[in-house]
Formats: C-alpha cells, sequence, structure tokens
C-alpha cells in the first residue's frame, strides 16, 4: 500500500473517531445545560471543562470577550465553525475527504455512510440552529461513526488498510480518554480545594463523555467513587473505551502489519508501546495522589502523541512538526489533512483524434490509449470512445499497466475519427517536498531487489540516452547524487530554468540528446531529458502521458493536445509525479492516462493502414467540473 493511501486511512479513522467524541462530550454538555437550569456558576464551570477537553481556555476567554456575546456561541464554535478544525463539521468533513481518496480501499458502504452524513450537513445553516437541531445533528455524528465501525467490523478484510484504520482509532480514543480524565481530575482538585469535600458531579460526566456510565454501573455499584472510575477507564481491560485496551489493541495491530517481527525500521515504535504498557502495569491507583494522577495523565498524553508520531515515522505518513497553541500535535497533523490541506478536483476530458487520408483506405487495424487510470489518487467515473466509422474494441492491460483498446476498420474509409469522453476526480496533497529521506530508504535504494524490481525503468531508451558529456554538464551543475527524492527535485529545477517552452524547434520523434542541445522543446523532449539524467543515477523514472488542467489565470504550460510528466520511484513511497515543464509537482491539475518507459510506450493513438499519406488532427479539451 502506498503512503499516502496509509495516510488518508489514518486521517480518516482518526477524524470519524474525533466526530464521534466531540459530538458525544458536546452533547453531554447540552444535556447538562438543561439540568443546571439557570445555575449560572455550574454552567460557567462546566463550558470551561468542556473547553478545555475539545479546545482550550483561551478560546473560550476569546469567545466570551466578544460584543454581544451569547452561550449559543460556544454551542457554535464546537459543532459548526469553519475556523475550528477540531470542530464536529470539519471532523466530518476531514473523515468524508479522506474516505473519497481512499475509495478503493474501503467498502462502499463506509463511504457512503460519511457521505450521507456529509450531505446532511451541508442542509444545516449553522447560524440559525437551535438547541434541539444542534441535538440531532450530534445524535447523527456519532449514529454514522457506529455505523461505520461496524461496517468496517462486517465487510473489511483484515488487510493492512483494516489494521491501519483500527490503529488510528484506538490511539485517538486513548488520547481523549486521557484527555477527558486529566481536566476532571484538575476540576474535581480545585473543588475538593475550595469546598473541602469530594464533587461527584464531573466524575459522573467523565462516564457520559466516555460513553461508559452503563457499562461502569453494570460492573460497579451505583456509587460515584472516583478511584473506581479511574481504574474503570485507565486500567479496566475489557471496556473498549479504556486506555489499557486502546493500547493493547494498538500494539496487537501493529503486530499483525508487522507479521510480529521487529525490523530495523519499527524497532522504535515497537519500543514506545511497550514502554507505555509497563509504565500502566506498574501503575498503582491507590497510591497516587490527585498531584501524580494528573501527572501521569499529562505524561501518557505526551506518550499517545509521540506514538502517533514514531507511527507516522514508521510508515511515512505525514505528521507536522509544529506545534500550535492549545492543540497537540495530533490535532495539529489532522489540521493539516483537513478540507483545506486535501485538493480535490473534478474534470471533462474530451479528447478528439481525426484521420484524414489522402486517397481511400481499404482497413486499417488501430490501438489507443485514451482511457485515464484509476488508482489511489485518481477516480475515473465514466468513459467512453466514440469511433467512425463504427467499430467495435477489445480492450486489454498491457505490460505497464495501461488501458489499451483495439479496433479493425475492413471498409473502406478516407476519414477516421476517434473522440473519447471521461470524466476523473483527483484528489491529491503535495507530498514530495515532505519526504524525509531515511538511511532505511537508502538501504532500499541501494539494495540488489529494488534494482531487479525497477529495471526496465533504469534502462534508457533510444528517447530519452543522453550522452556522458551531457550528464557531465547536469554534474557541474547539481554535484553528486546522494540523495534522489532531493536530486529529482534539483533536475526538474535545472531543466525548467534552463529548457525554452517551443513547440516549433522538435516533432513527435525528436529524443532527448537532441532537444538537450538545443535547450528547446515541448513537454515530452523536457520529460525525456529527465528521465535520461534520472537513469543515468540509478533512479527508477518513468513517463507519464495525461492531460493538464490550465484554468484562467494559471501559469502553468502544457500541449493543447495532451501533456507529459516524470514519476520518481521513492523507496518505500512509490511513484510520485514531477512535472519539470513546470517546475510544479504533479498533483490535482495532472490527469494521468498512461505510463511507461518514453513515449513510444504510451503513444495515444498507434495502428496501421493501407493506402496513401494521412494528416491528423488533435482536439483536446479539458474542463473542471462541479463536484
Amino acid at each position: 500500500m502506498l503512503s499516502r493511501v496509509a495516510n488518508s486511512l489514518y486521517w480518516m479513522s482518526r477524524n470519524a473517531e474525533r466526530a464521534e467524541n466531540n459530538a458525544r462530550i458536546l452533547d453531554v454538555q447540552l444535556l447538562q445545560m438543561i439540568e443546571a437550569s439557570d445555575e449560572e456558576l455550574v454552567r460557567d464551570s462546566d463550558w470551561k471543562l468542556i473547553y478545555e477537553i475539545c479546545a482550550s481556555s483561551e478560546e473560550l476567554s476569546r469567545i466570551k470577550s466578544q460584543e454581544h456575546y451569547e452561550e449559543d456561541q460556544l454551542v457554535q464554535y464546537l459543532s459548526f465553525d469553519e475556523g475550528n478544525m477540531n470542530s464536529v463539521a470539519n471532523c466530518v468533513r476531514t473523515a468524508r475527504e479522506n474516505a473519497r481518496v481512499s475509495r478503493d480501499h474501503i467498502t462502499d458502504d463506509y463511504w457512503q455512510t460519511w457521505n450521507r452524513c456529509y450531505l446532511a450537513l451541508q442542509d444545516v445553516e449553522a447560524g440559525q440552529c437551535t438547541a434541539k437541531d444542534v441535538g440531532k445533528f450530534l445524535e447523527r455524528v456519532k449514529f454514522t461513526s457506529l455505523t461505520s465501525q461496524g461496517i468496517i467490523e462486517a465487510a473489511m478484510s483484515r488487510g493492512v488498510g483494516y489494521q491501519i484504520i483500527k490503529i488510528a482509532k484506538w490511539l485517538e480514543r486513548a488520547e481523549k480518554t486521557a484527555r477527558i480524565l486529566n481536566v476532571v481530575c484538575e476540576r474535581t482538585y480545585e473543588q475538593q480545594l475550595k469546598a473541602q469535600t469530594e464533587d461527584y458531579y464531573y466524575w459522573l460526566s467523565a462516564l457520559r463523555m466516555t460513553n461508559a456510565y452503563d457499562a461502569y454501573l453494570k460492573a460497579n455499584p451505583p456509587k460515584m467513587d472516583p478511584r473506581q472510575i479511574l481504574d474503570f477507564l485507565i486500567s479496566n481491560q475489557s471496556f473498549p473505551r479504556s486506555i489499557r485496551y486502546c493500547l493493547d489493541h494498538v500494539r496487537a495491530a501493529v503486530e499483525e502489519l508487522e507479521d510480529s517481527k521487529i525490523s530495523h525500521y519499527s524497532w522504535e515504535l515497537y519500543a514506545k508501546l511497550d514502554e507505555v504498557r509497563t509504565e500502566f502495569n506498574e501503575l498503582n491507583l491507590d497510591e497516587l495522589s490527585t498531584d501524580g494522577m494528573m501527572e501521569f495523565l499529562n505524561h501518557f498524553q505526551d506518550g499517545c502523541n509521540e506514538i502517533s508520531q514514531l507511527f507516522s515515522k514508521t510508515y511515512y505518513l505525514i505528521d507536522p512538526s509544529s506545534e500550535q497553541s492549545g492543540q497537540s500535535q495530533s490535532q495539529n497533523a489532522a489540521n493539516q489533512m483537513g478540507t483545506k490541506g486535501i485538493t480535490t478536483m473534478k474534470y471533462k476530458i474530451e479528447h478528439t483524434n481525426i484521420f484524414k487520408y489522402e486517397t481511400i483506405v481499404d482497413q486499417s487495424m488501430n490501438s489507443i490509449r485514451l482511457k485515464p487510470k484509476s488508482d489511489e489518487c485518481q477516480r475515473l467515473h465514466s468513459y467512453r470512445a466514440d469511433i467512425t466509422p463504427a467499430s467495435l474494441t477489445k480492450e486489454h492491460i498491457d505490460i505497464w499497466g495501461n488501458n489499451v483498446e483495439t479496433f479493425f476498420i475492413a471498409e473502406h474509409h478516407q476519414n477516421l475519427e476517434v473522440k473519447a469522453t471521461s470524466t476523473v476526480s483527483i484528489q491529491k496533497s503535495p507530498f514530495i517536498h515532505r519526504i524525509d529521506y531515511s538511511p532505511e530508504m537508502n538501504a532500499i535504494f541501494h539494495s540488489n531487489l529494488f534494482a531487479e524490481q525497477y529495471l526496465a525503468y533504469l534502462s534508457n531508451t533510444a528517447y530519452t540516452y543522453l550522452t556522458p558529456e551531457h550528464i557531465s554538464q547536469v554534474d557541474e551543475a547539481l554535484g553528486e547524487m546522494s540523495n534522489p527524492v532531493q536530486y529529482s527535485i534539483d533536475v526538474m529545477n535545472y531543466l525548467h530554468d534552463r529548457f525554452t517552452y517551443d513547440g516549433e524547434s522538435t516533432d513527435v520523434s525528436t529524443r532527448a540528446e537532441e532537444s538537450f542541445d538545443l535547450m528547446k522543446g515541448v513537454c515530452q523532449d523536457i520529460t525525456h531529458v529527465m528521465l535520461g539524467i534520472l537513469r543515468a543515477k540509478n533512479i527508477p523514472a518513468r513517463y507519464v502521458s495525461g492531460y493538464l488542467y490550465v484554468g484562467e489565470n494559471s501559469a502553468l504550460i502544457g500541449d493543447a493536445a495532451s501533456h507529459a510528466w516524470v514519476e520518481v520511484m521513492v523507496p518505500g513511497i512509490g511513484w510520485v509525479g514531477l512535472d519539470p515543464t513546470n517546475n510544479v509537482e504533479a498533483l490535482e491539475h495532472h490527469i494521468l492516462v498512461g505510463v511507461g518507459r518514453d513515449y513510444n510506450d504510451v503513444s495515444p493513438v498507434q495502428g496501421v493502414y493501407r493506402g496513401g499519406s494521412q494528416s491528423l488532427d488533435v482536439k483536446v479539451s479539458v474542463s473542471l467540473l462541479d463536484q
């Protein structure tokens, strides 16, 4: 599984769990607002508790200091505010968007469940909601999360994707339970100092917020004993929201991923998990003071953050290191993977090839590669090929994994028109600049297995070959290649700075050594040159053919017919696209159709016919559609 797919599954699951947790916590607060009635001091203390769990005390003070402040603003911020990346609505959006990225790796039922919740959210007028409306929305979110978890358990195979989803859920849940207990300990300690008596009100809230009230009462006498509640939510090995239960299941899922083996890249993750579990085994709640308990819970939250970072590091997920006030690092990561961090585009592509023959052709055999691919980042929604004169096509997958259609026209004809119409959606986030080239990746890059696996993309062809003199010129400018990821980016920058985009200087048969001398050409030529340089440094790289969406006021440059760019194999990550024509990573504007060693492997139309010479007219239209 590609790291970017694992990344989407991970943050999909974390945000689905976070949406349910925050919805449940806010729902408990709405209930307690009714119970507290006009007891302003109680309600004020409740909001402080909720904001310390789901946001920050600073945010609470900011909202309360606004002119014309009303209590509804506190509800709106936690439930719908787009500026709060951990609001229930934003967690729903993020879970749904990451589910879209990884639809090929989850069940349709899971996607449809979150998509329905998202569509229902679009009908909610946040500023006009009554407390009853908010309650209905929160109930729907909780029900959606529970339903989606049931779908995962009932219909998803227990492969890599399943284990990543489970790890994300257990980590998010353990951290939230620890956060709730930590804040409740602080609040009750304050109350105890003021009133010199135990306050059971917040311990009841803790049970409700963790959905543990019924389970606790069945296992314990109907008494709010703080020590028993802490023991139940921290150490109980059978309750699925206790911290110990969550950690045990994270460890078990990691073992499934690694086939119960500890490798050079995963030992840190194992070590941290075992360290935290050992601390739990040695924990004696009866001996801990309130201060000691708060210190332990604070320490555990830090441990959860570290486990999350180590998991991201081990499997090359995105986990930002920058911290923001009032938020944990795991929350920051969710922010970066939110709806504003992922760009989704949907396109309609019309590609028409019109052949006009000088004399009548009595028969022709043709192959077309015009059907866009579906992969982890791109989804093909519809495709149709219309051929005139009418002909049936037979489809197959070539050696490079491209969709190929062949057709035979036996009747006499002087014109041949092939029109392909497709709709695709693309969802990508910037990736290559975030990759930390680790020693483990370097070991993979220099291994014989890696070279053998990608041998076809290491050998230059007639199109991509460059002379030693050409490579020397590049070496003088860029120096020695030590990091293939950074070197690929540097080559892209180098070619973009030196090449002049010129459609008149070359043609479809121009080779890399010719265009390198000219320092002119179109995207096909620049791509061939970049392939030649990378392959000379034993970096697996392949030619990509597709389309480029160039919107209004765009700085992107692309052929009117089609576009070409490079994909580099990053060890342990997968293929990453680089567009040297535009000096950008191939993202949501790049529509992939085919891959190969060079242009000859992915030529859109190839064929043979019996007749005179021909002319070709190509028309391509790429239009942006509403989602």
